[in-house]
């Protein structure tokens, strides 16, 4: 159901852009919030240059999320999904780079994407594709329409989401057939970076929880590098003034 690639293929580059939304995801290194913002059609607002990089316009909103977390850690996730008879879930995951529009190069960008100055675009995220994922995406909801009224030859519709009943299906088949812990072990034990995932997926995957979460933490505190690194300074600074205050006390001692 999942499959991963290194860059874009060139068979779902043109599937990505004929989907009627795409999502941003982003957060920053520390606080609570994560940010999802839906965006434009992909064919207007989104391009892509290559296997490994891709950009998208970015319009004036009520917020700046996406924008502020890129500048503090340059992490995004791009998603696309089909609403269409045929499902599928895409992310690009990326690293970004913001190009603001009183940018020398924001106006080149846009011509390089083949797009018109958008009123109120307030930059162009430049995206640094590093790996693509696809699933099934049995879980999105189907857009059709139904009739909402009929006046002679003339039938209104409005456009409705319907339930696929495909994740169900795919569930209860891996019930009948007992395999569904299986498939959780295999796949829900841990996060794509290695975070530890369900913990009942953990145990069946052989894995003793308590020490994959000490992994974690250790792993946590680790990375914490800047943190590290100001707690050193910190530390060597109060060392110094202790210093300093015991050779100021022995000479008026």
């Amino acid at each position: 159901m999942v499959q991963f690639w290194d860059s874009i293929p060139d068979n779902l580059q043109n599937w990505a852009l004929d989907q009627q939304v795409f999502f941003t995801a982003s957060a920053p290194l520390t606080g609570k919030h994560v940010n999802i913002s839906p965006k434009g059609l992909p064919s207007s607002t989104f391009s892509i240059f290559g296997p490994n990089h891709a950009a998208y316009v970015d319009a004036t909103g009520s917020g700046s999320e996406s924008i502020s977390h890129v500048y503090e850690n340059g992490r995004i996730t791009i998603m696309f999904c089909s609403f269409a008879k045929s499902p599928r879930i895409m992310r690009f995951f990326c690293m970004g780079k913001v190009v603001e529009w009183d940018d020398p190069r924001f106006d080149g960008l846009l011509r390089k994407m083949g797009k018109e100055r958008i009123e109120g675009a307030r930059a162009v995220i430049l995206l640094d594709v590093f790996k693509v994922q696809t699933s099934c995406g049995f879980g999105v909801p189907l857009l059709t329409t139904a009739p909402t009224s009929e006046e002679g030859d003339t039938v209104e519709t409005k456009p409705v989401l319907l339930d696929r009943d495909t994740m169900g299906h795919w569930s209860h088949r891996k019930v009948e057939t007992n395999t569904l812990l299986d498939y959780q072990a295999e796949n829900n034990s841990s996060s794509l970076d290695g975070c530890p995932g369900m913990r009942s997926a953990m145990r069946d995957h052989g894995e003793r929880v308590w020490l994959a979460l000490m992994k974690a933490r250790i792993r946590k505190i680790g990375t914490q590098r800047e943190a590290v690194l100001v707690g050193i300074f910190l530390g060597m600074a109060l060392l110094l003034s202790a210093q300093i205050m015991l050779r100021s006390l022995g000479h008026q001692g």
